[in-house]
């Protein structure tokens, strides 16, 4: 099963090393992929990295290009 097509994915997401993973939506459309957390993250940063897991398992990364806050 592709965990990465087209479409919404309901995720945990890693934004830093210590931290633990935190609940997210990720909206993936072509090569681009937007995240949005259930709970506001503070100092998410561009050139960051974020990882993607479903559980303990690791699906996949990317790096940070922007950082919108509603």
């Amino acid at each position: 099963e592709d965990e990465f097509k087209d479409g919404e994915h309901k995720l945990n997401v890693k934004i830093r090393y210590r931290f633990p993973p935190q609940k997210a939506k990720l909206i993936k459309k072509g090569n681009r992929a937007h995240i949005i957390f259930e709970k506001p993250q503070r100092a998410i940063t561009p050139g960051q990295s974020v990882v993607f897991y479903k559980r303990t398992q690791v699906l996949g990364g990317a790096i940070i290009d922007k950082v919108l806050y509603k």
